[in-house]
């Protein structure tokens, strides 16, 4: 488990190896915010080689869906 911060919301990465030998990887963002915070899980469902690939695929889907969140209030 690996915890990153963008935008100053903190994002869980789980990656998880596959009976196939691929590696998947579920994200949490953490949001904490002045008036509200909240958390959410989701399985990046694109499966990768290494557990390095899925790691940072995870990862851009979570600064994507942040960043399309705008400010947390």
């Amino acid at each position: 488990m690996t915890t990153l911060s963008h935008h100053g919301q903190w994002v869980t990465l789980r990656p998880d190896l596959q009976s196939d030998g691929n590696w998947v990887c579920d994200y949490t963002i953490l949001e904490f915010g002045p008036t509200r915070s909240s958390s959410s899980m989701q399985r990046h469902r694109e499966t990768f080689s290494t557990r390095k690939e899925a790691e940072a695929a995870a990862f851009e889907a979570a600064q994507a869906e942040i960043d399309a969140r705008g400010p947390l209030t």
